[in-house]
């Protein structure tokens, strides 16, 4: 449990772990069985968007309801503005009206706070002193209550925990009073309640926070008393956990990881939202339709998100998901790193994570896990898919264009050799380039001179993106064939590319599903999705819903959710799932990829513009399958077909021989 907090801010938190919120995270983080850690970072705004929102952290402590861009837990205290002034004044104090203020020397920790509003409407404000609560550059020192000690000041107005931390440390005793009264109209409100906030869509991690709240309400308590908070009393919460059913089913528990949107200003992380969401709105579909048909087995489907920006606050929440809520299987992997940081916990935790979003072979060869799954194809698959499909077309001179890094290397060795199958197929040119490069001018004039029939692109989203718009106005005619991953197969991608290169990015593209196939029971439940969610069914919905079809049927066949019986069954060759693909699709037993058809899909350049349903589902239209399936045969041959083969694959499962 990571969070977010001021290394120099006391009352609330210091690098020493001195303040409240770091006794009462350290209170938390024992009732979840989590191990409990810090980002240091200056409160504020900034907090939420570049460090919660990116995955450095995974809560900040003492916010207010309903903060922009987080979830709020239940309140864990509730508190006030407060009046301060000295034990020995002559005088007592307890609401704004109390004539013995117009008298009095005040002083208040600000203007831009609902007490100062209250003093203006009472004629007070322009007799009231502004001194600073803390002092910026001592934080052990509060400037505002030393002035009211020292006799500089009759009465100070400020929050109550500051005031109430500060008070204790004074040379005098001083009074600390909760003003009165407490809601002024039409909108000022002296009483707020404090809660912890998570990222947008770690609902969860916010539920089971929740119940470590009430557990620890009495510790919790405790504490804000020692530092000598002011509570406004609150009800303490039922520290109850989720109820089984009345009749006893079993509940089966997958943790669903992935990046979901938090927030309308976009940050670095914002690249995998779209493929993010539309994995959530999957696995929501998935679970609300199948969780009746393991009612039907004595079971109960249960899908639990966490929002993952990152592939470290993807470890952490999976890490969360597996302690606390008892998933059984995850499902994530969309996103730089995420699905290796998810493999990695799978292995140590031995429980199956089903992988729907990276497609790099690296997973299904030398880090492939005995727990993980892929229902993201791989990229050997994609390749060999489109080395297909244009040998069919007769594109055989191809220009290829890829990262310069140790992954491009290895995508760019595998294109070559899916192009290198086909007769007279293979490369005239060849181009690396560095991540996020800003021109390419010099490499689409290679391209002019290669003059080939077909640009192959490596490229991650984002750079196709600039190259393509860059490539559109030099006008070449050379197709261009994009590396599909997760988040350019979606519709709002296509969307970008339309915007950017409505020519240039119009050629052939693979992908894992498309939202306007028909056979197989594809048609219907594209509809359903649809239908449900007013958006269409990009492939990483698909890869979600596919996925919990998936680990309910393996845990129903197998009575339970035991981690080395469902991965035998996974493997097993007997054992298959209908998809919606057309035919039984299986997983090879020796990289645990799923074997299935991938498919080829063609931008319309003249498709009418519009952001509704009817105008993206129609930004692109299918033009065929790879590979054909005769009807009556065998697919598994057939599909593998598509990817690396057993023969020479370097995927050794613990306990295998070299």
């Amino acid at each position: 449990m990571r969070v977010c907090a001021d290394a120099n801010g006391l009352p609330y938190s210091d690098q020493q772990q001195q303040g409240l919120d770091n006794r009462i995270a350290e209170v938390l983080a024992q009732d979840l069985g989590a191990r409990l850690s810090y980002e240091w970072w200056p409160q504020g705004a900034s907090t939420v968007q570049f460090k919660l929102r990116e995955g450095h952290c995974d809560l900040i402590m003492g916010v207010g309801e309903s903060y922009e861009g987080m979830l709020s837990t239940i309140p864990y205290y509730q508190s006030s503005f407060v009046f301060v002034y000295r034990e020995d004044s002559p005088y007592q104090i307890e609401t704004l009206d109390d004539e013995v203020l117009r008298r009095l020397r005040i002083a208040i920790e600000t203007a831009g706070i609902p007490p100062f509003e209250a003093l203006a409407n009472r004629g007070l404000s322009e007799k009231t002193a502004i001194l600073e609560a803390i002092d910026p550059n001592d934080r052990t020192r509060s400037p505002i209550l030393e002035a009211v000690a020292g006799g500089e000041v009759d009465v100070a107005i400020l929050w109550g925990p500051v005031a109430g931390y500060f008070a204790k440390r004074q040379p005098v005793k001083l009074k600390v009073v909760p003003i009165s009264p407490e809601f002024e109209p039409p909108a000022l409100s002296m009483v707020y309640p404090v809660t912890i906030g998570v990222r947008a869509g770690d609902e969860a991690f916010r539920d089971r926070l929740n119940i470590a709240i009430a557990h620890r309400w009495e510790q919790i308590q405790a504490i804000l008393n020692e530092y000598g908070v002011p509570q406004v009393p609150l009800p303490a919460p039922l520290a109850q956990t989720e109820e089984e059913p009345a009749q006893a089913f079993k509940t089966l528990r997958i943790g669903l990881v992935i990046p979901t949107q938090t927030g309308s200003i976009p940050v670095s992380s914002s690249i995998y939202e779209d493929a993010g969401e539309a994995a959530r709105r999957g696995a929501v579909l998935a679970g609300d339709e199948l969780d009746q048909q393991a009612e039907s087995m004595g079971m109960r489907l249960k899908v639990l998100l966490a929002s993952a920006p990152s592939a470290e606050a993807a470890f952490r929440a999976a890490a969360r998901l597996v302690a606390t809520e008892g998933v059984f299987a995850l499902i994530g992997g969309i996103g730089q790193g995420q699905a290796e940081a998810l493999s990695r916990l799978a292995e140590q935790r031995r429980v199956l994570f089903l992988n729907i979003g990276s497609p790099f072979d690296r997973l299904r060869q030398e880090a492939c896990g005995r727990y993980t799954f892929h229902l993201e194809a791989s990229a050997a698959m994609y390749l060999d898919a489109l080395a297909a499909w244009f040998a069919r077309t007769g594109l055989r001179r191809w220009f290829v264009v890829y990262p310069d890094s140790d992954e491009g290397k290895t995508l760019y060795r595998r294109a070559l050799e899916a192009l290198q199958r086909h007769p007279e197929t293979g490369e005239v040119g060849r181009a690396a380039v560095r991540p996020r490069q800003a021109d390419y001018t010099a490499i689409v004039q290679e391209i002019r001179r290669a003059n080939p029939q077909g640009v192959l692109l490596l490229l991650d989203a984002q750079d196709q993106l600039a190259f393509l718009g860059q490539y559109e106005l030099e006008g070449l005619e050379a197709q261009v064939v994009a590396f599909p991953e997760s988040i350019a197969q979606t519709r709002n991608f296509l969307i970008a590319l339309r915007l950017t290169a409505p020519q240039a990015g119009a050629g052939y593209r693979a992908a894992l599903w498309e939202t306007s196939l028909q056979s197989g029971g594809a048609g219907e439940l594209n509809a359903r999705f649809t239908s449900r969610w007013g958006e269409p069914m990009d492939p990483p919905a698909w890869a979600a819903y596919a996925s919990v079809k998936v680990l309910l049927e393996a845990a129903s066949s197998n009575k339970g959710t035991g981690s080395a019986e469902l991965v035998a069954y996974l493997e097993d060759p007997k054992t298959s799932f209908d998809l919606y693909k057309g035919v039984p699709l299986s997983f090879r037993p020796w990289d645990h990829q799923l074997r299935q058809p991938l498919y080829l899909v063609k931008p319309d350049p003249e498709a009418p513009r519009g952001i509704d349903l009817s105008h993206k589902v129609g930004l692109a239209q299918l033009v065929g399958q790879v590979p054909e399936i005769p009807p009556g045969a065998d697919p598994v041959p057939l599909l593998d077909r598509l990817g690396d083969p057993a023969q020479g694959s370097s995927c050794r499962f613990p306990g295998e021989q070299q």
